[in-house]
């Protein structure tokens, strides 16, 4: 029978050899290590690589180029509320769109206003005011 202070015998293994096989891991762990590390980058403007940019090729895009303005005799409205989501999406499509308009922020409390507009409370509103359109 091992005595207390002695390390078992696991199976075949000797405790010299589970040491040797413990520290041969760790070299092959530690060797390893480089092909989980991001590849050089040579672009400056890719310094900060993503994890993103390790699966795939990195691709520049074309920069944007705003479209012709598009302004009509009467701007339109936008009723929006300032903390929809919803509303935000409305004004960067317009914003994107280079369309020129009004914003009208609605409170919170409003209810007349989009009721008077749409019959319910309810935003974004979009009001064309040339053609009479909501």
């Amino acid at each position: 029978a091992p005595q207390h202070d002695q390390v078992p015998i696991v199976g075949n293994f000797s405790e010299s050899n589970i040491m040797k096989l413990a520290i041969s891991t760790f070299l092959l762990a530690i060797s390893s290590v480089g092909a989980f590390t991001a590849p050089a980058v040579k672009n400056p403007c890719f310094a900060q690589v993503s994890a993103l940019a390790m699966s795939s090729p990195a691709v520049e895009a074309e920069p944007f180029t705003k479209g012709p303005r598009i302004i009509r005799d009467e701007l339109p409205i936008t009723y929006v509320y300032d903390h929809c989501p919803f509303c935000v999406r409305v004004r960067l499509a317009l914003g994107v769109k280079n369309i020129k308009h009004n914003v009208q922020f609605l409170a919170n409390d409003d209810i007349p206003t989009p009721t008077r507009l749409i019959g319910k409370k309810i935003a974004p509103i979009f009001a064309i005011p040339e053609d009479d359109f909501i």
